[in-house]
């Protein structure tokens, strides 16, 4: 039996509909454990290849986030020291952003978004691989709380627009403003996504870009991915997922960029 979830491309089976997405998301999710990269940088071009719009793909890939960002964030903080007054107020700033973002994503051209996505895509790819080192150099404070908040608001926005490597940006943020260790900031900052992903959630589930079908398998296999990859990554991660994601982001950027 077959069945035409996708407004293009071709139909496929429905099981193997589900297996692909989920074996998808799976991977995203747990490289992006690992590394704070970013899963979105692997299922939008994929979700967008497969006929999805734009708006919808980036709507499950805020729902996955929302499922599974606080299990890692669990997993990075265990043991370890918190300053949640200045995660509460990054949160808060970030959550003003994040609106911003969702009204980005419903208002603009999504051929036109599909290059800039491609090209935000190898701009990273590009950025981790001249920069081996990049996230994981501690700081000492150069600024006050209040002030590090305030850069949630951009974070904010980009979380709820796109999202891939957020991780990277926010951890590069609070050890560059407030001296955390990489593990802190990673921690902090999927908890963070948390709240900014369940607030886009709302925001387009309220505006019906839901879609079941890629959001099911796709929070199932993000969720297991993304257990597993923060196990690895409190450990050693970063350095056995940083040439994965140079070699595929630069492929699927590429793709997206070039209009394939």
């Amino acid at each position: 039996m077959r069945c035409s979830v996708f407004k293009e491309g071709l139909p496929i089976d429905s099981l193997n509909h589900f297996s692909l997405i989920f074996a998808v998301s799976f991977l995203a999710s747990l490289l992006s454990a690992m590394s704070g990269a970013g899963a979105s940088m692997l299922t939008t071009p994929v979700w967008l290849s497969f006929g999805f719009p734009l708006p919808v793909a980036i709507a499950s890939n805020q729902l996955n986030g929302a499922a599974w960002t606080l299990l890692a964030a669990r997993n990075y903080l265990k043991g370890r020291s918190v300053d949640w007054k200045l995660v509460g107020l990054m949160v808060l700033c970030g959550l003003a952003g994040a609106y911003g973002g969702t009204l980005l994503v419903r208002g603009a051209d999504p051929s036109g978004l599909k290059r800039v996505i491609g090209l935000i895509i190898l701009g990273l790819a590009v950025l981790v691989a001249v920069n081996p080192a990049l996230g994981q150099k501690e700081t000492p404070p150069s600024l006050s709380r209040g002030l590090t908040a305030l850069l949630a608001l951009p974070l904010g926005v980009y979380e709820a627009f796109f999202g891939s490597g957020n991780g990277l940006f926010t951890s590069l943020v609070l050890t560059k403003t407030r001296g955390l260790p990489l593990m802190n900031a990673l921690g902090c900052y999927y908890v963070l996504a948390f709240f900014w992903n369940s607030f886009a959630v709302c925001i387009y589930s309220a505006a019906g870009l839901g879609n079941a079908s890629l959001m099911i398998p796709s929070t199932l296999g993000s969720v297991l991915g993304a257990y597993l990859g923060s196990r690895i990554g409190r450990k050693q991660g970063h350095r056995i997922v940083r040439p994965m994601f140079i070699l595929l982001g630069g492929v699927l950027g590429l793709k997206l960029a070039l209009g394939w």
